[in-house]
């Protein structure tokens, strides 16, 4: 037969295999094992001679592939010699991993790979001999695997098996590759009705999708004798099979997890009568997506998936990546993936369950049915999934799916989902209750007071305060602003600079029973006129020059400079305040760009110091006692702690001058000259302290404010005693949750939950998720604010009863719970973002650069439609692309990786994003491409762009035979698939000596975009 001779063009399964492996991330992702054990030894020529019969009867485990003009073709070659190992019996398992890890160059252009498949024979120590076929799935699939097998057992034993024909292999080939052509209408039809696949999915503990061939983890899995004979009970009562239990099963899972569309790729046999004694690769790779609803039953859903797979199945000999135009390349068709196969009574599932080196996608379920019950094994990525969160996955599916058999009718959200030792985690987690005293801060501070009214309670540099007179000042100024109206349930607005009467006026408007407002006199006019009128500040106490922008306000503005104005006013204390009262309110940034007012109680803002005091402890140590840093200004809930927890002990308060928080070398100074204990700023201010050199000191620091990168504790964390990174939002008292970071800090989580507080991590429904899963961070406990002043709609939003009567706040923020009980923070909700169809998480991609050599900080964001990474370290962006290439997802690489001295911040010290510089582009090929018409005064350069033009045009004309192609057209929308792909790169590199990568044609499936890539490479080559 003639193509015998000029090769064999491949089917279109097996095309879209090889155009995976041509992107080179395959490993040994497509390797397949077949593994006989001979009772004795064998001798070499013995072990030829079978495997010379095998070859025989199968040439494919000897064909070579040779590129022609882009196209891949099978050719007849030599077998490979058996190879040959001697080893001890307990070396056998990992001898075969080893073996089944050397995968095939078949990714060569233009020249010839193969051969398809090796023998390799392991001498044991105890006289047995252990032969392994290795095929590439191009050659051999799961069923060509059992195949072998047999063949290879009978050629072992002396039979002959006959001679098999390439010629006979071929007319198969293009039978099927006929088949495909005329269902290729129908399955487009088909697929443009369907939703998108998932790409993506949220699994406990996955760090990322594979983006290329990873080394596999095998689990083995087994299943409850009770659950598998209800899975036949319940299966046949829902009117599904089995199967279909479990792929249902896999869906509920997966959409408990908050995937609410989940893709589940399925492996299908496309083997015919005439192909079942035959090798090659007679399967396909189709996924089964559904969306999933909770409220659904799990009989509606299983009846549901039943109905998708069966429509799938009717499609089952057509690639996806024909049917559906512009899928771009994966080794994975979706990250979830499965195969099953039921046995007759006699077959064993055991030499059925092989373990591949490399695994493709998140997890592979190998699922095994025989009469005697169901097995099977996961495989999943070693690196991107630990082995624990796999497992708890494979608990999950059981639970819910022994749940919905149990109950079928039940709602799919009200499924049993977690594991009892989950449970307990959850349980320890929020065993948080501590008593409190009905008290104030106030009052605790008059309780210091009497114990040692002479010890200095503030120090600045204007001066300090004893207890005795920061009481009676605070007294003082309460008794005063009584006098002008102020009360209980009133706000006043506290206007003031860093010095030490600030700290005094804090506690006279508690002293009067009023709550404090703080107003930063940073802060533009406008913002500070709309808070305090949205506040209804009764008057605002402050320093004149800071109020000097607020005298067109109707309230009463009061100078504290030297506490003067209240000078003359009795000492005598007013009112006792009451703890129920409001402590303070203060303003946040809102979401539409309006702040909202934040109330706290005095019972939170009790319970909130007294549970950091007893966190963090009240000295080092040795006498010393307790010497806070007041660094952040009072418009940050958290200067608070800073001002209240020496305060409430009989510490001290070093107010900070401007310039030390400003600059990193004079808050180094005051540190150590103010002998302080205890500093509490936000990351990026420890960044400034570290960036000016800072040597450390024996104190306690608090991180806080915003996440806390590895980088930044790793450098931090030498320097001082203690290092506890803290965590919460406003709206339930400064922080929620601490951690203790160890000395060497592998990961940094913000741990457990405070004294009286409640973690929870949720769904979209409030519902416990497992550990592991991502969700939304609520809060409960007494730390929660009373709401927002004047929103009760976005009270009732952000403040919810849950169906068991807690009330909780939802953060907005994202995070997972380990086995261990701490809280591992990923990002905030709202910096999810969509870009090109993908859904990105930021915080995602800033870890994975914060992992980076040499990236100290780390911030993304998204300009003109492109991802920039904006890094402050030593790291060169070339090195730090090729570290997060290997574990980030194409479409989340920045475009740009800019270096900048320092993060921006707000006055608070958080990052501030809206800061970040644009980046400087310089001209690409797409800003220089010449008038197409070719008009004069183009140059040289515009001239070269369009010969390029020229001939890419004419390659797409000639692959795609079209008369004509406009440079803009997109490829998929001509007829472009992979192969044509892979022609149209190969003639550009004959062309014009420049390989175009694959990603291209799917970033920028134009003419216009081909020729862009091909400049860039040339200039970069310097052609």
């Amino acid at each position: 037969m003639e193509q015998v001779t000029t090769g064999i063009p491949m089917s279109p399964a097996q095309q879209g295999l090889w155009f995976a492996e041509r992107t080179g991330t395959a490993a040994a992702a497509y390797l397949v094992p077949a593994v006989v054990v001979v009772p004795e030894p064998m001798g070499p020529e013995a072990l030829e001679a079978a495997w010379t019969t095998l070859v025989r009867r199968h040439p494919l485990l000897a064909a070579l592939i040779t590129e022609v003009d882009g196209e891949p073709r099978l050719f007849p070659g030599e077998q490979l010699p058996v190879g040959h190992r001697s080893i001890g019996a307990a070396a056998i398992g990992t001898v075969l991993a080893e073996e089944l890890a050397i995968g095939f160059d078949v990714s060569g252009p233009g020249r010839t790979a193969g051969p398809l498949a090796r023998c390799v024979a392991l001498h044991v120590d105890d006289g047995r001999t252990v032969v392994m076929i290795v095929g590439h799935h191009l050659v051999l699939d799961a069923s060509g695997r059992d195949l072998v097998a047999g063949d290879l057992s009978a050629a072992l034993a002396g039979r002959d098996l006959g001679t098999g024909s390439m010629a006979h292999i071929s007319e198969l080939i293009q039978a099927q590759t006929r088949r495909v052509g005329e269902a290729l209408p129908a399955a487009r039809e088909f697929w443009a009705a369907r939703p998108g696949l998932v790409a993506d999915v949220v699994l406990p503990g996955l760090a990322a999708v594979p983006a290329a061939g990873e080394p596999a983890t095998h689990i083995d899995i087994a299943w409850d004798p009770q659950v598998d004979a209800a899975m036949t009970v319940g299966a046949k009562a829902i009117g599904v099979t089995r199967f279909e239990v479990l792929l249902a099963g896999m869906h509920a899972v997966l959409a408990r997890y908050g995937n609410t569309t989940t893709s589940v790729a399925v492996d299908l046999s496309t083997r015919r009568p005439e192909t079942a004694g035959e090798l090659g690769m007679w399967v396909n790779e189709l996924p089964v997506t559904v969306g999933v609803d909770p409220q659904a039953s799990f009989a509606e859903l299983a009846r549901g998936v039943r109905a998708e797979a069966r429509a799938v199945y009717g499609h089952r000999e057509v690639p996806l990546a024909r049917a559906v135009t512009g899928l771009p390349p994966r080794l994975a068709l979706a990250p979830v993936s499965t195969s099953y196969l039921r046995l007759d009574p006699e077959a064993s599932a055991v030499d059925r369950l092989f373990a591949t080196a490399t695994v493709r996608a998140a997890i592979h379920l190998h699922l095994i049915d025989t009469p005697g019950g169901l097995t099977g094994r996961m495989h999943v990525p070693t690196r991107l999934l630990p082995r624990a969160d796999a497992e708890r996955f494979a608990g999950h599916l059981r639970t819910l799916i022994a749940a919905g058999l149990a109950e079928p009718d039940r709602p799919l959200g009200e499924l049993e989902l977690l594991l009892p030792e989950e449970k307990a985690v959850l349980d320890r987690l929020n065993a948080t209750a501590q008593p409190r005293e009905a008290t104030t801060i106030l009052d605790l501070v008059r309780a210091a007071a009497e114990r040692t009214p002479d010890a200095v309670a503030v120090s600045g540099v204007d001066g300090t305060l004893t207890y005795a007179e920061l009481v009676a000042a605070a007294h003082r100024i309460g008794h005063g602003l009584r006098r002008r109206g102020a009360g209980p349930g009133d706000v006043v607005g506290l206007c003031a600079r860093r010095r030490i009467e600030l700290v005094a006026a804090l506690l006279g408007i508690l002293a009067a029973g009023a709550a404090y407002l703080p107003l930063d006199p940073t802060y533009p006019a406008d913002r500070l006129a709309f808070i305090a009128t949205d506040a209804g500040a009764k008057s605002i106490l402050g320093h004149a020059d800071a109020m000097a922008a607020l005298g067109s306000l109707p309230v009463e503005l009061l100078p504290l400079d030297g506490l003067a104005l209240f000078a003359a006013e009795p000492g005598t204390a007013p009112t006792t305040t009451d703890p129920d009262d409001l402590a303070y309110v203060i303003y946040t940034s809102g979401s539409t760009g309006r702040p909202k007012g934040v109330e706290i109680g005095h019972a939170a803002l009790v319970n909130l110091i007294s549970a950091m005091t007893e966190l963090v402890g009240t000295g080092v140590g040795g006498g010393i006692a307790n010497r806070w840093l007041n660094l952040t200004t009072i418009s940050f809930d958290i200067s608070a702690l800073e001002l209240f927890a020496p305060l409430t002990t009989g510490g001290e308060v070093v107010v900070a001058t401007d310039a030390a928080v400003r600059e990193g070398a004079a808050l180094g100074r005051l540190i150590a000259d103010a002998g302080i204990t205890h500093v509490q700023a936000t990351p990026s201010s420890w960044q400034l302290l570290l960036d000016a050199g800072w040597a450390g000191a024996g104190i306690t620091a608090l991180a806080g404010g915003e996440a806390l990168p590895p980088a930044t504790a790793r450098r931090l964390r030498p320097l001082v005693r203690r290092l506890i990174n803290v965590y919460g939002p406003t709206e339930t008292t400064i922080w929620s949750a601490a951690a203790e970071v160890p000395e060497d800090p592998q990961r940094v989580t913000i741990g457990g939950p405070l004294a009286n507080t409640t973690l929870h991590v949720l769904d979209a429904a409030m519902r416990p998720l497992p550990v592991g899963v991502p969700g939304e961070l609520w809060i409960g406990g007494a730390g929660l604010a009373r709401g927002y002043r004047g929103r009760p709609d976005l009270t009732a939003e952000r403040f919810v009863t849950d169906p068991s009567g807690r009330r909780l706040y939802r953060t907005g923020d994202r995070v997972r719970l380990g086995m261990d009980g701490q809280v591992e923070f990923l990002g905030r909700g709202d910096d999810q973002i969509k870009l090109r169809g993908h859904r990105i998480e930021l915080g995602e991609i800033e870890q994975a650069l914060l992992g980076a050599p040499g990236v100290e900080q780390a911030a993304v964001a998204v300009r003109d439609g492109e991802l920039v990474a904006y890094l402050v370290g030593s790291g060169e962006p070339a090195q730090i692309r090729g570290h997060i290439v290997s574990t980030l997802p194409r479409y989340m690489i920045p475009m740009d990786f800019v270096r900048i001295e320092r993060m921006p911040t707000t006055p608070n010290g958080k990052l501030d994003r809206s800061a970040l510089p644009a980046p400087e582009r310089a001209g690409t090929a797409a800003t220089i491409v010449a008038d197409p018409s070719g008009a004069e005064g183009a140059g040289e350069s515009g001239n070269e762009t369009e010969a390029v033009t020229r001939i890419v045009t004419g390659i797409w004309q000639e692959v795609l035979r079209l008369d004509h192609v406009a440079s803009d057209d997109v490829l998929f929308d001509l007829g472009g698939h992979s192969l044509t792909i892979m022609q149209i790169i190969a003639r550009i590199q004959d062309a014009l000596g420049v390989e175009v990568p694959f990603d291209v044609f799917f970033d920028t499936p134009t003419i216009d975009g081909v020729v862009d890539s091909i400049e860039e490479l040339r200039q970069e080559q310097n052609v």
